[in-house]
C-alpha cells in the first residue's frame, strides 16, 4: 500500500513539472517576439459562398420512363432432352440455321436402337400371323358357304320329290319356329348389351326366347311324327336335312372371325415399338420449327440432365426489344405505350415501336408462362438491319403537361415529408410549401406555391 501511494505523488509532481516548463516555454516567446519587434499573421476571413439561385419558368414538362434493353427474337425456345444420358453426338454448332424436325443432338441410344429392332420383328411377326389367320379363315368360310349351298340344293331336291302334304307342312313349320328361336336369341342378346335398356324389356326378350324355344320343340316332334309316316325317302330327307343344319353351323362359326388373341399381339407389339421410340424422342433434341441456334452449351461426352436447357434456338427474322424490368418501374407502363428506341452502336438509327408484353403481374393477366417475365417491345419499321444481342435505349413518355410552371430539382427543398421552396424578395426571403406535379430529369412541375419569374434560393 505505501509503494502505491509514493507511485501516485511522485506521478503528479511529474505532470506538475511538465505543465510548468510549457507555460515557461510560451513566456520566454512571447518575449523574444517583443524584443525583435515582429508582427503575428492574422488568421484569414472564411469566405461564404454564395447561393444558387434559379428561376421559375412556364414551358413543358415530360415524365419519361429510360432503360436499356436488347435486341431479341420474337421467337426463342429453349431446348432440353427428356431423360438423363450422356450425349453422343451434337450435329449444330452456335448460329447454324436448322429446318424443323432436324436432329440437333442426341444421347447415347445404341442399347434402344437395339430393343427398338427387336420390337420392329415382333411386330412384323405378329402381323404375319393376323394376315395368315385372316387368310386362312376366307377360306374356310368360302368352303363352308359352298357346302352348305350344295347341301341345301340336295334338300330342295328331296322336297320335290315328296307327294307327303303333311311332312311339307311340318317342314315349314320347323323352319320357321328354328328362325323364330334365332330371332328371339338374336333380341335377347342385343338387348343385354344395351345397357339403358330396363330390366323388365330384357326379360320380355327373355320370356319370348324360351317360348320361342317351346315352340321349336312343338314343331320338331310334329315334324317326326309326320316322318315317321313317311317311307324311306323321307328318312334321306332328314339327313340332308342334319347336313344343311351342319355346314350352317359351320359358316356362323367361321364368320365370327379370326382368334382375337392374334390382334392383341398385333397391338402389345405396337405399344412396344411405341414405347421404345418414344424414349428414342426423349433421347434426341428435334428442331421444333426453322430457325438459328443462339446457343449451346452441349458437347458429346457431356451428362445431361432431363429437362436442364442445353441449346437455345431462335426465329432470326421476327425480332423485338427486351428488357429486365424491376418493379418501381413496371408499375407506371401498360402494353401499347409508345417507345422510342435507339441504338447503342448505332445512334444514327432511331426506331419506334409499342410495349406488346409485360410481365403477367403487371399486365392483368392470371396465366402466367416461363417466358412472360421481360418487357418485350414491338418494333414498328422492318427496313433497318439488327442484330441479335445488340443494346437499345429505351424511352416511353408516361405523361405530358404544357404551359405549366416549373424548377430544376436542384431549387426544391424537403423536411420532415414537405416539400418548400425559398423565394428571393426585395427585404428578404420568405420560405413557401409547394405542391409538385409530374418530374423529369431537370424539371419539376409546380402545381402551387410558385408563380412564373419567382426567384428560388437554392441550397
Amino acid at each position: 500500500m505505501t509503494k502505491s501511494l509514493i507511485f501516485v505523488k511522485t506521478k503528479k509532481i511529474c505532470v506538475i513539472c511538465v505543465y510548468l516548463g510549457t507555460l515557461l516555454l510560451v513566456a520566454c516567446s512571447q518575449s523574444a517576439a517583443n524584443e525583435t519587434g515582429a508582427t503575428p499573421t492574422p488568421l484569414p476571413t472564411p469566405v461564404v459562398p454564395e447561393k444558387p439561385e434559379y428561376t421559375a419558368q412556364r414551358g413543358t414538362v415530360i415524365k419519361q420512363l429510360e432503360f436499356t434493353g436488347r435486341v431479341s427474337p420474337v421467337t426463342e425456345q429453349e431446348l432440353f432432352f427428356r431423360s438423363d444420358g450422356f450425349v453422343a453426338d451434337v450435329f449444330v454448332a452456335r448460329g447454324d440455321a436448322v429446318q424443323t424436325g432436324d436432329v440437333l443432338a442426341q444421347l447415347e441410344i445404341g442399347e434402344l436402337q437395339s430393343q427398338l429392332e427387336n420390337a420392329q420383328l415382333q411386330l412384323e411377326s405378329a402381323e404375319l400371323n393376323l394376315s395368315k389367320a385372316e387368310q386362312d379363315i376366307a377360306d374356310q368360310l368360302a368352303e363352308a358357304q359352298i357346302q352348305l349351298e350344295n347341301s341345301e340344293l340336295k334338300l330342295q331336291q328331296a322336297r320335290a320329290g315328296s307327294a307327303d302334304s303333311s311332312v311339307v307342312s311340318a317342314e315349314v313349320n320347323l323352319t320357321r319356329a328354328q328362325e323364330r328361336v334365332v330371332d328371339a336369341e338374336r333380341e335377347y342378346n342385343e338387348a343385354l348389351d344395351r345397357d339403358w335398356e330396363p330390366q323388365e324389356v330384357v326379360d320380355s326378350y327373355y320370356d319370348q326366347w324360351i317360348r320361342a324355344q317351346e315352340d321349336l320343340r312343338i314343331a320338331e316332334a310334329e315334324y317326326n311324327a309326320a316322318l315317321g309316316k313317311t317311307s324311306s325317302t323321307s328318312y334321306d330327307r332328314r339327313l340332308i336335312e342334319n347336313e344343311v343344319a351342319l355346314n350352317q353351323l359351320k359358316v356362323e362359326q367361321l364368320q365370327r372371325g379370326i382368334d382375337p388373341q392374334l390382334e392383341l399381339d398385333v397391338a402389345k407389339a405396337q405399344l412396344d415399338v411405341a414405347e421404345i421410340e418414344r424414349k428414342i424422342a426423349d433421347a434426341q433434341l428435334i428442331a421444333p420449327f426453322d430457325g438459328v441456334i443462339l446457343s449451346l452449351n452441349i458437347k458429346a461426352g457431356d451428362s445431361a440432365q432431363a429437362f436442364d436447357a442445353v441449346m437455345v434456338l431462335a426465329e432470326p427474322d421476327a425480332l423485338e426489344i427486351t428488357a429486365d424490368l424491376g418493379s418501381e418501374d413496371l408499375e407506371q407502363m401498360s402494353v401499347g405505350q409508345i417507345a422510342t428506341i435507339q441504338l447503342r452502336n448505332r445512334p444514327e438509327a432511331a426506331l419506334t415501336g409499342s410495349v406488346r408484353q409485360l410481365p403477367a403481374a403487371y399486365s392483368g393477366s392470371t396465366i402466367s408462362s416461363a417466358d412472360d417475365d421481360k418487357v418485350r417491345i414491338e418494333l414498328d419499321q422492318t427496313e433497318v438491319p439488327l442484330d441479335i444481342g445488340e443494346l437499345a435505349t429505351v424511352t416511353i413518355v408516361l405523361e405530358e403537361k404544357a404551359d405549366v410552371v416549373w424548377l430544376p430539382p436542384a431549387a426544391l427543398r424537403s423536411f420532415q415529408g414537405r416539400d418548400f421552396v425559398v423565394i428571393k424578395e426585395d427585404d428578404g426571403q420568405r420560405r413557401v410549401d409547394v405542391r409538385l406535379g409530374i418530374e423529369s430529369a431537370d424539371r419539376v412541375e409546380i402545381e402551387a406555391g410558385v408563380a412564373e419569374g419567382d426567384v428560388i434560393v437554392g441550397e
